[in-house]
């Protein structure tokens, strides 16, 4: 398919200049396969790769296991069973997305080694201390498990409540009890929704790094960081990257092929809506107990521990120079939000209004980026960087600057942030594109306004919930992000996440708590905000 520049709109060149931005980085790390490889290679592909493949697929295997069957269950019965305060339960369970897995990791750790907490207690008891190896691969499951259920809860929930009630009366009238209905009939057609959430949870421990390291897991995001910055070797990390992508890719189509061989539930499919039954004694027990603990686990525990160490060290942290890194933290994060809505709105809105090969092909495109886990994506980053560095040394030396200005440059995080997180501004901002549709705009056009007026005074406003949403979830994403933060970021650059991964590391767990709470309540209080505007937004249509 020929594309000509001349005749194209402007939205069209800046969504294709967008677009050849996020193919670049990927095209230079494929490039870098062609290389010679090293001798460190070698040892790693006889000696240590095996061990990073079985690893990755068992941490994979059984935290999308528990995720699935956990959250499932408790978003299931949450919306099918007539418990007290259904609502205000099912917010409390989405809590735990606040604190980013590497930071309950250093919670648990600090509780359950030697001279940890709990040890603490047994031993004010007069008991003899329980020793649990919380800083191995049974401990990486249950931490990564617990913060990242909520992302099978948050994509199961709006397809049972959507569940009409001609289902279950046809199951009835079959005499399938509710145990058979569910098991027959509700849980093989909502496979592929349990299944894109169980890949969401994958693809966020295929992109931690502090977790796996703090914890000893030996994985391919370790296994790149470490090749990169500890052996020094560009084509060891780049094979590695490119074999991480491939198990990316598995699980993204395993996905795709039970999402497609399910059909889905209407939005709107009966309008009879079917009434929360009374939950046996059995279930009410079972339901109270799992989700009890679950936010025991989740919220209370981490959070607890978090403040009383936090009390510990208050005035140390302070004196060490907080207000800086909260500036660092602040700057990075809007700046990298800011970029993501520009990119978000130009794409979004040329595929709203084109809805042709080229719309569908950038809004897929944009999509993509947050499926490639943060490892790769800043391999691919740099060596991009490092060609264009190299390529304008003349220019640089004109201009009177370093050889490497943008490689040592805060801009290569920003760059490198931005791919990251751009899917999540556009599932938003598209999602409220396809809201307000085109008829509003079709109508300002028609009465005589420009393409840029017609968005700026009819479409924006009715964007604004949107945008919001979009600014909320990208900011909080990139306060919470750690590995491109740690392997891009300028020499002398900290953040609250590197802080906490800094202090953690160096056994400082007390210091790292006041960083970590800082995240937490930013990220609860984006969280609570954003549910309340997805309430309103219901109560609206």
């Amino acid at each position: 398919m020929k594309m000509s520049i001349r005749g194209r709109s402007p939205l069209f060149l800046l969504s294709t200049c967008i677009a050849i931005l996020i193919l670049l980085p990927s095209i230079f790390l494929l490039a870098g396969l062609f290389q010679p490889v090293s001798e460190n290679w070698e040892h790693i592909r006889t000696i240590v790769l095996e061990r990073y493949v079985k690893n990755t697929l068992v941490l994979l295997g059984a935290v999308g296991l528990v995720t699935a069957s956990v959250g499932t269950f408790l978003s299931w019965s949450l919306t099918q069973y007539d418990f007290k305060w259904n609502q205000v339960k099912m917010s409390l369970l989405l809590l735990p997305l606040a604190i980013p897995p590497y930071i309950g990791g250093y919670v648990y750790g600090g509780i359950f080694n030697y001279s940890g907490t709990l040890e603490r207690i047994f031993r004010s008891l007069g008991w003899a201390p329980i020793h649990i190896d919380m800083l191995s691969m049974s401990g990486a499951i249950f931490v990564f498990s617990i913060f990242l259920m909520p992302y099978v809860i948050l994509v199961t929930r709006g397809f049972f409540y959507r569940l009409p009630a001609s289902y279950f009366e046809s199951a009835r009238l079959l005499g399938h009890s509710r145990f058979q209905t569910f098991f027959r009939v509700i849980l093989p057609m909502s496979r592929g929704v349990i299944a894109g959430g169980t890949v969401l949870v994958l693809l966020e421990v295929l992109n931690d790094y502090g977790l796996v390291r703090y914890f000893g897991v030996p994985v391919f995001s370790t296994a790149i960081y470490s090749a990169w910055f500890g052996l020094g070797d560009v084509q060891s990390a780049i094979r590695l990257a490119m074999i991480l992508m491939g198990i990316v890719f598995v699980v993204l189509f395993t996905e795709q092929k039970l999402t497609q061989s399910i059909p889905t539930v209407p939005a709107k499919a009966d309008a009879r809506i079917r009434r929360r039954n009374k939950p046996s004694k059995w279930l009410w027990w079972s339901f109270h107990s799992v989700y009890f603990l679950y936010l025991g686990a989740g919220v209370l525990i981490p959070v607890a521990q978090l403040l009383a160490w936090s009390k510990m060290a208050s005035k140390q942290v302070i004196m060490r120079g907080l207000p800086s890194l909260i500036g660092n933290t602040l700057k990075l994060g809007l700046i990298v939000t800011v970029g993501v809505i520009l990119c978000g709105l130009i794409i979004g809105n040329y595929q709203r209004l084109k809805n042709n090969f080229w719309g569908r092909f950038y809004s897929k495109l944009v999509v993509l980026g947050y499926s490639i886990p943060a490892p790769i994506i800043a391999v691919a980053v740099l060596l991009f960087f490092v060609q264009v560095d190299q390529s304008l040394q003349g220019t640089y030396q004109w201009l009177g600057l370093k050889n490497a200005f943008l490689t040592g440059s805060l801009f290569l995080l920003i760059f490198a942030l931005t791919l990251r997180y751009m899917a999540i501004g556009y599932n938003s901002l598209s999602a409220g594109f396809n809201r307000i549709g085109r008829r509003y705009y079709d109508a300002a056009r028609t009465l005589g306004a420009s393409g840029w007026r017609s968005f700026w005074h009819v479409d924006f406003p009715m964007l604004k919930p949107a945008i919001f949403s979009a600014i909320l979830l990208t900011f909080v994403d990139v306060l919470k992000e750690l590995p491109l933060t740690l392997i891009l970021r300028p020499f002398n650059f900290d953040t609250l996440a590197t802080r906490v991964f800094t202090y953690a590391g160096d056994e400082m767990i007390h210091e790292a708590s006041v960083y970590a709470l800082l995240i937490i309540g930013v990220s609860g209080l984006a969280l609570i905000t954003m549910q309340a505007i997805q309430k309103r937004r219901k109560s609206y249509d």
